[in-house]
């Protein structure tokens, strides 16, 4: 009898008794293990997370990568950074895995045993959005979206670029008309002076003709401008799915010259 009651004690105690190193060594790396693609079939991908996890379906992922830095001379490792390079979407859920679908990911990368990490920054999941609307594009910058400025940014989910780039360039164009139909209409009045006015009456007329085509001319210019940034802008969003490195750190931004002439400034992001 007391023999029964020492082992019961013992088997009780060792159900409170902390875990040894070893034991919590092992599920550490069991739990490291997980949040893999384990298998890709296009645009499919195949994650070992599933219900268990509290994985649902529309749950969004970062895929994750490590971007190490190495010394030049010695080749030791100073860092090793983790970075997201795409994103997928759970689209069916099982006990122990999912499927998901690849929304994007940077050119020239295989998601392969690549990790996972749920997404909780407002901000992060705004992107992945704009990166989705882009993917289900015909692939590439479109010819016919690009020819109205702003139209291929507001199907590509930037909807405020999109619409102020369209009504900067329709107010240039409708400015730069109507100065120049203004100017023709004076240099007409001109042109009709009658002899023998004062020299002032035919300044004032020349010169508010001539101030007109000036800003006429200014107009569009500016008109131009911006259709040059709208198609520099298609090609560096069409880049590739996840959008370039390269058009993250250059820009192009519209300033003018000192008498109002507008220019396109490059700028580069270090």
């Amino acid at each position: 009898m007391f023999a029964k009651c020492v082992i019961g004690l013992l088997l009780a105690a060792s159900a409170y008794w902390p875990m040894s190193a070893d034991a919590q060594s092992a599920l550490s790396d069991d739990m490291a293990d997980k949040g893999l693609i384990i298998r890709v079939m296009d645009r499919l991908l195949f994650i070992d997370m599933g219900r268990q996890d509290g994985v649902q379906a529309g749950d969004i992922f970062d895929i994750v990568d490590s971007e190490v830095v190495t010394h030049p001379l010695s080749g030791d490792t100073l860092s090793v950074t983790p970075r997201s390079v795409g994103a997928l979407q759970v689209r069916q859920v099982y006990p122990k895995m999912a499927l998901a679908e690849l929304m994007h990911i940077q050119a020239a990368r295989d998601p392969m045993l690549m990790r996972i990490a749920p997404i909780d920054n407002p901000e992060r999941l705004l992107e992945v959005e704009q990166f989705r609307k882009r993917s289900m594009m015909s692939g590439g910058p479109s010819l016919k979206s690009a020819l109205l400025p702003g139209v291929y940014q507001y199907k590509a989910g930037s909807t405020w670029k999109g619409l102020g780039l369209l009504g900067l360039e329709l107010a240039a164009l409708g400015g730069g008309i109507a100065y120049r139909m203004s100017s023709d209409e004076w240099f007409d009045t001109y042109s009709k002076l009658s002899p023998g006015l004062s020299p002032d009456r035919y300044d004032y007329y020349f010169n508010g003709a001539s101030d007109r085509r000036a800003m006429s001319n200014r107009l569009f210019w500016l008109a131009g401008a911006l259709y040059a940034y709208n198609l520099i802008d298609v090609l560096w969003m069409g880049s590739d799915r996840g959008g370039s490195s390269f058009a993250r750190t250059l820009s192009l931004d519209l300033t003018s010259r000192g008498d109002g002439t507008p220019l396109l400034q490059l700028v580069r992001r270090f």
